[in-house]
């Protein structure tokens, strides 16, 4: 059996093919700490506000995601003010950052668990005139979808959480020829900006 995508507890598979959930999520923390720390009112002491629009919380993808972020987080001056589970579906990240933006009179950067989910929180800004006022950041990168937001400028970045179908089916061949394959096979993300787009993005450490 080969497990793709999303990691499950146990070990009884043959072969896991996926990315780092919890390094992507690190390294978009780590984004969002450098940009932050570029803004005029965080220059002059106050802290940083962000918004964190969570997956489905009972699956291992998100709380990894979750967990890389915070660790990123961890000691600088931010504050997330505002955290919910979007379920991964943007209609609730959109309803989420509603909600968010009505208690919120600051908010400096959105971080959603997926791209839907940050595109949801953009319109929900867009809609009460303030998505000018923050920053947007996703995680998937697929070509049809995030890296668009990014283009079109509504995401300040996107990072990516490759399909791994063309190995899931490479690699499901060799099993059924008998090959022997890698338990474990994590596969290399990339993080697109505005800058780095039309060179195929940047690939994470």
């Amino acid at each position: 059996m080969i497990v793709l995508d999303r990691k499950v507890l146990g070990g009884d598979y043959t072969e896991f093919i996926g990315a780092d959930n919890r390094l992507i999520g690190r390294a978009a923390g780590e984004w969002a700490v450098k940009r932050l720390a570029e803004l005029p009112a965080v220059k002059a002491g106050r802290r940083a506000r962000v918004v964190e629009l969570e997956g489905l919380m009972t699956s291992i993808p998100a709380q990894d995601r979750g967990g890389g972020f915070h660790a990123a987080l961890r000691g600088k001056p931010i504050d997330i003010v505002s955290a919910a589970d979007m379920k991964w579906l943007e209609p609730v990240a959109r309803a989420e950052m509603e909600s968010a933006l009505a208690v919120q009179p600051t908010i400096d950067l959105v971080f959603a668990h997926n791209d839907p989910g940050a595109h949801g929180a953009y319109l929900a800004a867009q809609a009460a005139g303030r998505e000018h006022e923050m920053l947007f950041i996703g995680i998937d990168g697929l070509p049809q979808e995030g890296r668009v937001y990014v283009k079109q400028g509504w995401l300040g970045a996107t990072f990516e959480y490759p399909t791994g179908g063309r190995e899931a089916v490479e690699n499901a061949l060799k099993i059924l020829g008998g090959e022997r394959v890698p338990k474990d096979v994590i596969l290399k993300s990339r993080v697109f900006t505005a800058e780095n787009l039309d060179r195929g993005g940047e690939e994470l450490p």
